[in-house]
């Protein structure tokens, strides 16, 4: 801004051209994140929900399983 006023460009035309910079800054940082999402959720996945999932589909075939052998 204070070069433009010293150099006498129109402060619109400076303005537009600022914003039009941030909100490309702001879409690249939201790519950014969006491509990094999938690398922090992979281990919470891992860890806490498949477990869950194995147990709660192959509980009743292990226990059928087990009764069968008895």
């Amino acid at each position: 801004m204070t070069q433009a006023e010293s150099y006498g460009l129109p402060v619109p035309r400076v303005l537009r051209t600022q914003v039009i910079e941030q909100r490309e800054k702001r879409r690249f940082r939201a790519g950014e994140k969006a491509m990094k999402l999938p690398v922090e959720v992979i281990f919470p996945m891992v860890l806490c929900i498949l477990p869950t999932l194995f147990i709660i589909v192959l509980g009743p075939a292990f226990i059928d399983i087990t009764t069968k052998f008895e």
